[in-house]
């Protein structure tokens, strides 16, 4: 396999490889005309490493990433977007020009790869794996050491007042507006109150635990227990699941109060025991080393690491495979 893969970096190869997961086999689909190994690969490696922070064994060892050329407007990534199937695929419209620390520091990735930490669990439960995908999206970045701590809480507050700023939807409840997003264009509306729920379980789970359970920890557990299940996951059976692999009462909870409530980030109470005071555009973080503490947990709960990938050559005239 490795043979026929792209260039990596050396020092990456020379790794003992008993001292890290396995690697993931990539099937990676470069823009027509560009290299096919730099930057994409260093970028792959940097995102998935990330995501592998959450959980060691990310639960895919097989994946097919399609890089399309496309005018992003400046920014080295312009769209991203998962598709399941038998093996996943990762597809991104890119600026084939793009630089490795642009894209590096584009968030996209990082939210489509976290993705693949869960199964789907429908259209209707849409806010799950949106809010999933994107409450880490930045925790990752910095993970990846891309962002700074601060700057990871600065983004994630300014995307959750994005929420509470989306006028579609802002008369609805989560249940009824998650099936009805696209329909709506409530996009983030139902992303960001999704988000401020892992973050209401995240916080609640570390303190009631005294650290000693998270997202992360249950997530990893769910990995190994369940993942290849085959199953009709919704979030309501996922709940239960994550619930049952930490604390059931915490899940339980935390889905009743939002799922009939009106559709926006519920982040008061997670963000008191944070320490982080929110003006609607900057933050401003409180000294106190306990708080200080669960902050530094949850932006570095894990030490960031390049994943291992096997890059094959995309087959000629193949396609990624359909949604």
């Amino acid at each position: 396999m490795l043979g026929n893969a792209f260039a990596l970096a050396a020092a990456l190869l020379a790794a003992p490889l008993a001292a890290s997961p396995a690697p993931i086999s990539v099937e990676l689909h470069p823009p027509a005309g560009t290299n096919e190994s730099e930057p994409w690969a260093s970028w792959l490696e940097t995102a998935l490493g990330a995501v592998r922070t959450v959980s060691p064994d990310y639960p895919v060892d097989r994946l097919i990433v399609r890089l399309n050329a496309a005018d992003t407007s400046g920014r080295a990534v312009a769209f991203g977007r998962v598709r399941r199937s038998a093996v996943p695929a990762l597809e991104f419209y890119v600026d084939p020009r793009a630089r490795l620390d642009a894209l590096n520091a584009d968030w996209r990735s990082y939210h489509e790869a976290a993705h693949l930490l869960i199964p789907f669990p429908g259209n209707r439960d849409i806010w799950f794996t949106e809010g999933l995908a994107s409450y880490y999206q930045y925790l990752l970045q910095a993970r990846a050491g891309v962002i700074s701590e601060e700057q990871a809480w600065t983004e994630l507050a300014r995307g959750f007042q994005r929420g509470f700023d989306d006028p579609a939807g802002a008369d609805r409840t989560l249940r009824s507006l998650s099936p009805q997003m696209w329909r709506l264009s409530a996009f983030r509306r139902v992303y960001w109150t999704g988000a401020a729920f892992f973050l209401n379980v995240d916080v609640r789970l570390r303190t009631e635990t005294n650290g000693r359970l998270s997202l992360d920890s249950t997530l990893a557990a769910f990995h190994r227990c369940c993942m290849d299940r085959r199953s009709d996951w919704e979030a309501a059976t996922l709940i239960r699941q994550l619930g049952a692999l930490s604390v059931p009462a915490i899940w339980r909870q935390e889905y009743q109060r939002v799922i009939d409530a009106p559709a926006e980030p519920a982040i008061d109470r997670a963000f008191a025991q944070l320490g982080i005071d929110f003006d609607g555009r900057e933050i401003g973080l409180a000294p106190s080393p306990r708080q200080a503490a669960l902050r530094r947990a949850i932006v570095a709960s894990a030490s960031a690491a390049r994943a291992r990938l096997n890059v094959e050559p995309a087959a000629a005239g193949s396609q990624s495979p359909a949604e």
